[in-house]
C-alpha cells in the first residue's frame, strides 16, 4: 500500500506539478543524536570545503547553490569518515532554496533544515538523523526556538529519519505548480508557525508587471515602454 502511494504521488508531482508535504519540527536543543559509527566525525564545513566539494558529482552539491547559500548566510553540516565528507544538510534561517523557482520563507522563531544527502555507501547507519539531531549545537541562534524541514509525504525514509532525530508532525503542505501559475496550501498549524511556500518572480515577470502598470495608466512613451 505504501509503494502504490509513493508511486501515485509521485507521478502527480512529476506529471501534473502537484506536491504534498510533511512539516516535521521540535525545538531546538532536543533533538537525539544517538551514537554514531565508529570513525564519523560531525561539524560545520567551511567555505573552501563546500566549494572543493562541488568538483565530486557524487555529493550533488553544484557551485551556483552553494555560493548562494554561503552568500544567504547558510549553514552545512556534514558527516566525515577518516577526512571524507559522507553525508550532509543544510539550515536556513531566511529565505530558503526549494525546486524549480520554489522557495521557502523561514519564520524569524525558526531554522529551516533542507537537503539532505547521505552517500549511497553510508546509507543505512543513521548518520542523517545523526546529523539532524548533533547540528541542534552548531546551528543555534539566539531567538530561534524551533528546527523546522518539509519532506514528500512519499519519502518514507527521510520521514522516518526525521523522526528518529525527536521530529514531530507539525501539518501539511503542498502546492501546485503549472509553470508561471502557483497555488499553496498550508494547513493551520503551519501557518501559524509562519512558514511559506512561495515562488520567486524572475526578471521577465518583473517586466510584464511594469508593462501592465504603464499600459493601465496610460503614461509613458514607447520609448519608455521598449527600455
Amino acid at each position: 500500500m505504501r509503494t502504490l502511494l509513493a508511486a501515485v504521488v509521485h507521478q502527480a508531482a512529476r506529471r501534473g506539478g502537484l506536491h504534498v508535504f510533511q512539516v516535521l519540527y521540535r525545538k531546538l536543543g532536543a533533538g537525539f543524536a544517538g551514537p554514531l559509527s565508529r570513525g564519523l566525525a560531525c561539524r560545520r564545513l567551511r567555505e573552501e570545503e563546500l566549494l572543493s566539494c562541488c568538483a565530486d558529482p557524487q555529493l550533488d552539491l553544484g557551485e551556483g547553490m552553494v555560493r548562494d547559500a554561503i552568500l544567504a548566510g547558510d549553514d552545512c553540516v556534514g558527516a566525515f569518515s577518516g577526512g571524507k565528507l559522507v553525508g550532509y544538510v543544510w539550515f536556513s534561517c531566511a529565505d530558503a532554496p526549494h525546486l524549480n523557482g520554489v522557495r521557502v520563507s523561514v519564520p524569524p522563531q525558526a531554522i529551516y533544515r533542507f537537503k539532505a544527502f547521505v552517500l549511497p555507501a553510508y546509507r543505512g547507519r543513521g548518520i542523517a538523523s545523526f546529523l539532524y539531531g548533533a547540528a541542534d549545537g552548531i546551528v543555534a541562534r539566539p531567538g530561534r526556538q524551533y528546527v523546522v524541514n518539509c519532506v514528500a509525504v512519499q519519502n518514507f525514509a527521510s520521514i522516518a529519519a526525521s523522526r528518529r532525530s525527536g521530529d514531530a508532525l507539525l501539518g501539511h503542505l503542498g502546492y501546485w505548480q503549472a509553470g508561471r501559475f502557483f497555488v499553496a496550501y498550508h494547513t493551520p498549524e503551519v501557518e501559524a508557525l509562519g512558514l511559506r511556500f512561495h515562488l520567486v518572480a524572475t526578471r521577465r515577470d518583473n517586466r510584464s508587471a511594469r508593462m501592465a502598470s504603464l499600459r493601465a495608466s496610460g503614461s509613458g512613451s514607447l520609448q519608455e515602454k521598449r527600455s
